[in-house]
């Protein structure tokens, strides 16, 4: 009986190749095709580099209708890969670029059953409204969740007059602020320090250009000792008011005992120091001031510049420009205590 015959090899591996690659197609459909660990950045904001997920919008969800003028904000909480505790920021809009806030949150803690909620401490217009929120964790912002919006039952559409071109921020100050205020009064014209720890303190973007304007009433010459500051603008997280190296103040002072000039702006653009100043000091406390404080580039460098009613009063030129990781702008300065009493402020605007 002669020899049984054995497949050779390569025989062996033809009959095998379909079910390789059948196995090999199989393993494409099952796992990604993308690198390990790439982190996905969707396009409303469900996802961020940071390590840290936007927040999911939970109520009011999309599209909702309420009735209270007051609503309170809820998001799931975002995801991150450290352990350090999350805090949120809450904005409410007029519109979807959010170029009008009516209503913005400080840092709100997390809450520890999964969901963080906000309520508004002032009163919104019947009609529409939108709104968003990130977390933080330090100094890492997570993106902003998917914009949602709601609407509050009633007549209109609750829009707001269309405020100045580029504006992140509009405040009345009357009858509450979007900002955190921190004691003074609420007066039919506006917000009025009563002690010179009062301020009003804004979070916002941080931005080497922009502008904010502000109106005030019931200045005098004379100032009560140590009462200086009239506006603000720092970086909370390059360390303390009075060492931080984007620290910017605007001062009214007066004659006997003070030097010229009498109304002084000193201008950190990181750690680049000027001073630079207006020796008015003829205050009428029945006149209402209009003030803009704009910065930004200019020719080579960069300059920043205070009109008082329109008129350029102040001028600073300066190198480096004026990036705060973190901006705090401020009517009256908390850190100081030096907010100038019976002053009124009103209709401020931030933009950029």
């Amino acid at each position: 009986m002669g020899q049984e015959r054995q497949p050779s090899f390569l025989m062996i591996a033809l009959l095998a190749l379909p079910f390789f690659l059948d196995g090999c197609k199989l393993e494409e459909t099952l796992l990604p095709t993308n690198a390990t660990g790439d982190d996905v950045v969707s396009d409303d904001g469900t996802g961020s580099g940071s390590g840290i997920t936007a927040p999911i919008i939970s109520d009011p969800l999309p599209g909702s209708a309420i009735s209270d003028l007051q609503p309170t904000l809820t998001v799931l909480n975002s995801a991150q890969n450290e352990s350090e505790s999350l805090s949120y920021l809450f904005q409410v809009s007029a519109d979807t670029a959010f170029t009008a806030l009516e209503a913005q949150s400080t840092q709100v803690p997390e809450g520890q059953d999964g969901s963080t909620s906000w309520g508004l401490d002032r009163s919104l217009s019947e009609g529409r409204h939108f709104w968003r929120v990130r977390s933080r964790s330090g100094t890492t912002d997570s993106q902003f969740s998917a914009t949602a919006e709601f609407s509050i039952s009633g007549s209109g559409d609750g829009t707001p007059p269309t405020p100045s071109a580029g504006t992140i921020i509009s405040d009345p100050l009357i009858g509450g602020s979007i900002g955190q205020a921190n004691g003074g009064q609420f007066t039919s014209g506006g917000w009025q320090v009563t002690t010179p720890g009062n301020f009003i303190r804004y979070e916002v973007l941080p931005m080497a250009s922009g502008w904010v304007e502000f109106d005030i009433s019931g200045l005098r010459e004379i100032n009560s000792p140590n009462q200086f500051m009239l506006f603000g603008m720092w970086d909370p997280s390059a360390g303390s008011y009075r060492t931080n190296p984007f620290r910017v103040h605007l001062q009214k002072l007066h004659p006997n005992p003070h030097n010229p000039p009498y109304l002084r702006l000193r201008w950190i653009a990181n750690g680049e120091q000027h001073d630079e100043g207006n020796n008015f000091y003829d205050w009428d406390p029945s006149r209402t001031y209009h003030w803009r404080i704009e910065w930004g580039p200019s020719g080579g460098g960069h300059t920043a510049r205070v009109f008082l009613d329109g008129q350029l009063v102040i001028t600073v030129n300066y190198n480096r420009a004026y990036q705060p990781d973190v901006l705090f702008i401020e009517l009256g300065i908390g850190e100081r205590s030096e907010s100038v009493v019976g002053a009124t402020y009103s209709n401020l605007q931030i933009g950029n």
